[in-house]
């Protein structure tokens, strides 16, 4: 079995899992916060920099735990995958990379559903190269690989 085999199915189902919890979780951070709820916080246009933050925060509710002790969002933990250090397939990156290096990738599909659908291509199209690794894979220098 060559390395990357089986991978590409997983991790795309994985982003499939992560693409409505991590909404799930920043909408519900919005409901018991208050943050956005009423028409005043659209009233200058929409606030980028709050739905960025409650799109932060959700992710690391969702994900925060499992990626810090395992280096696994909920849908990679499912699909048994992990993230690990690309110079050392043994250990995990730190928690600033996964949170502040690659979650800044993953409002890209969520973009895609307001027209920057290009986000999404240049994110995910180096996953076709033969590392199996997307644009946000290689600007954190790590590779998602099957546990065991």
């Amino acid at each position: 079995m060559r390395p990357h085999q089986g991978l590409l199915g997983r991790r795309l189902l994985a982003a499939l899992i992560d693409f409505f919890l991590v909404p799930t979780a920043a909408m519900m951070i919005m409901l018991v916060t208050g943050v956005m709820e009423g028409p005043e916080a659209y009233a200058n246009g929409v606030p980028w920099l709050r739905i960025l933050l409650l799109g932060v925060a959700g992710y690391v509710l969702t994900n925060g735990w499992l990626l810090w002790r395992r280096g696994q969002t909920v849908g990679k933990w499912l699909l048994d995958i992990k993230i690990v250090q690309m110079d050392d397939p043994d250990a995990r990156p730190p928690l600033w990379k996964l949170v502040g290096v690659r979650a800044l990738f993953f409002g890209f599909p969520h973009a895609a559903l307001i027209g920057s659908w290009y986000l999404v291509l240049l994110d995910v199209l180096p996953i076709f190269w033969s590392s199996r690794r997307c644009l946000h894979d290689v600007a954190a220098g790590t590779q998602v690989v099957r546990r065991g």
